[in-house]
């Protein structure tokens, strides 16, 4: 370079030095003629000096010769290129170049004219961020360099290219099925995943139009219009930020209606939705499931007597259209005296001790809708004649249709009294298997069954025993011809039962019943003999209809078999206080013989016996009370083979 600097100076300055030894400017050797001489300018420019990574720069390198002579030689051009460029072209007018790598050279024939100008056009694509610097060096014959070092070099800043915003837009519920009166929550969410935003983005939602209560609108990096009609307006502001910038907007709104709840989110200018479905939501809404827990109490006996066990059921029924939600409490007052140890036993449910007289229990929540159920049984002696009265109180989330649902009383009497007149008595499992539990056909006195009435029959004998089929509460002599138990079959008793037959006096002394163990009676149709052995056999009395007695805490069911050698009439009549009569059932004292002579009356509670001459139904009698079976025919006996009552 240094070389090339002097050659330079020394071309520049020999025409002053032929002119100072008489040359002229025209060449001649004249004192006036200046030498002719070539003056190459050199300079660079570039097009751009900031750009941004994949623009394209152009730098542009120009040769004037400003001499007053052509070029003697030929004139060299060499350019430094950056290196983070790519895709490098370059034009060349007045000279020729070779490739360019980091280096272009280019070289101008000699005899350039003064006043032409080579130039060099060199493009290139930016790659990286930084600085791009470029210069050019000149050399040859007439080579004058640069005119300033600046003018020889370039430099080119180039920044990142700015990423463009993009932001997604989307709808989401918090459900997609609901029930009337629930809240409902929808989210708008802009996420940016972009370079900043340039501009504000408006967001427009469509709520429903109709089903939905007073709207909440929660900003979060955007602002919010009232909502008009059923749309909302939205703005996000500028510079959302890059990189998963986020704005969301959360609308909430009661469902009061049953129906479909569309709602959908439009975005403006410089925001979309990835598909027409991440921007809709819809949800179902369903009627309201309620929970309905009602609570009711019922005794198992509303007359009873002391010895007798007492049980309280408290139901809790959920008849509502969904579970209960919370725990429901059951306090239940239990009477404060005339009860013995007291055993509790939920199902569905919990219960704490028996605390003075109430105990406390909880259904937990999730009782289930349409008939669940959760129950607690209460049971305990009567220990005591009075009156028992036991109250639940449902605590919150469940009550009593009525008061009177969850009140039950019962009425204790302190035993079963002998009314005079009557046979029968009420006696336990255990009483039975211990007083009856011997081979059928055992006669026992009276005195065994514990009868207490002076003024009633307490000599003679009974025959007591089960039917066949184990029936509770059934009362059957036997060995009858009829579903009897066989002879010698021991008898076992099962819960309470009413048990008794009976004999009362004797014919002679006006007796209203008698009790034969040896007699046959030939059957009217068949003439066959049929053993009476065990049968009860009511004659008439003195001057009167004959009839037997018993003595019963309640009656819910009463059915006979008897056959007779005449006619077949009979009365059924009940009373509770052993002086007024109720009747049931009464037959024609001319009533035609039974079928076979054998009659079977069923049910005569609710059912009316054929050749009824007055029949008065009644329901099931709850209360201590005396039955009496009458043969109002004075013709002829009755004789009862199968005598079945029930409580």
């Amino acid at each position: 370079m240094r070389n090339f600097i002097r050659n330079a100076i020394a071309i520049a300055i020999l025409p002053s030095l032929l002119y100072g030894c008489g040359g002229g400017d025209d060449g001649s050797s004249s004192g006036t003629q200046v030498a002719l001489a070539s003056k190459i300018i050199v300079s660079e420019t570039v097009d751009n000096g900031a750009v941004l990574v994949g623009d394209r720069v152009t730098w542009t390198v120009t040769a004037t010769n400003s001499g007053n002579g052509a070029t003697a030689g030929t004139t060299t051009l060499l350019a430094n290129l950056p290196t983070n460029v790519n895709a490098i072209s370059v034009v060349a007018s007045g000279a020729s170049c070779g490739p360019a790598v980091s280096t272009l050279t280019c070289t101008i024939a000699a005899g350039a004219t003064p006043g032409s100008s080579a130039t060099v056009v060199v493009s290139a694509t930016t790659l990286a961020v930084g600085t791009l610097a470029s210069s050019v060096e000149a050399s040859g014959a007439g080579v004058h360099g640069c005119s300033s070092t600046a003018d020889c070099s370039t430099t080119t800043a180039v920044s990142a290219r700015p990423i463009p915003p993009n932001v997604t837009v989307s709808a989401s519920v918090d459900t997609a099925t609901t029930s009337t009166g629930s809240t409902v929550h929808w989210t708008l969410t802009a996420v940016n995943t972009g370079g900043p935003t340039t501009a504000p983005i408006t967001l427009t939602d469509t709520l429903p139009a109709s089903g939905i209560g007073a709207v909440t609108v929660t900003p979060t990096g955007a602002t919010c219009n009232a909502v008009s009609g059923n749309t909302l307006s939205c703005t996000i502001p500028t510079g959302l930020a890059a990189t998963n910038g986020t704005a969301t907007i959360v609308i909430a709104a009661p469902a009061n209606a049953v129906g479909n709840l569309v709602n959908t989110v439009a975005p403006g200018t410089g925001a979309s939705c990835a598909s027409t479905a991440t921007c809709t939501t819809s949800t179902a809404v369903a009627a309201a499931a309620i929970p309905d827990v009602r609570v009711t109490s019922s005794v198992n006996k509303t007359s009873a007597f002391v010895g007798d066990t007492i049980s309280w059921t408290l139901t809790a029924t959920n008849s509502g259209t969904g579970p209960s939600t919370g725990a429901i409490t059951l306090t239940d007052t239990l009477p404060s005296s005339g009860l013995g140890s007291l055993t509790v036993t939920p199902t569905g449910a919990t219960c704490g001790a028996l605390t003075g007289s109430t105990v406390t229990c909880a259904i937990p929540a999730g009782l289930a809708a349409g008939g669940g159920t959760a129950s607690v049984v209460l049971s305990a002696p009567a220990s005591a004649a009075g009156s028992l009265v036991n109250t639940v109180a449902p605590g919150t989330g469940a009550s009593c249709t009525l008061a009177a649902n969850c009140t039950t009383t019962t009425s204790v009497s302190a035993g079963a009294v002998q009314i005079a007149g009557s046979c029968g008595v009420m006696m336990d499992a255990a009483t039975l298997n211990s007083t009856f539990g011997g081979p059928s056909g055992t006669l026992v006195p009276l005195t065994g069954l514990g009868t207490t009435s002076s003024g009633g029959p307490n000599t003679g004998t009974y025959l007591a025993g089960l039917s066949a089929s184990g029936d509770p509460a059934a009362f059957e002599s036997w060995p009858g011809t009829t579903n009897g138990p066989a002879m010698g079959t021991m008898v076992t008793a099962t819960g309470q039962q009413f048990i008794c037959a009976s004999e009362n006096g004797s014919l002679t002394t006006g007796a209203s019943s008698t009790v034969k163990y040896t007699s046959d009676l030939a059957n009217a149709t068949t003439g066959s003999p049929i053993s009476l052995v065990g049968n009860i056999q009511i004659s008439k009395q003195v001057g009167a209809a004959g009839f037997v007695m018993f003595n019963l805490r309640s009656l819910s069911q009463f059915s006979f078999e008897f056959f007779r050698s005449g006619s077949n009439g009979y009365a059924l009549d009940y009373s509770t206080d052993g002086t007024t009569w109720h009747n049931i059932v009464t037959t024609s004292g001319t009533r035609s013989a039974c079928a076979g002579s054998v009659c079977d009356e069923v049910n005569l509670l609710t059912t009316s016996p054929t050749g009824a001459t007055s029949f008065t139904p009644t329901s099931p009698i709850t209360q201590p009370l005396l039955l009496r079976l009458s043969n109002v025919n004075t013709s002829g006996t009755m004789y009862i083979q199968k005598l079945m009552i029930k409580p």
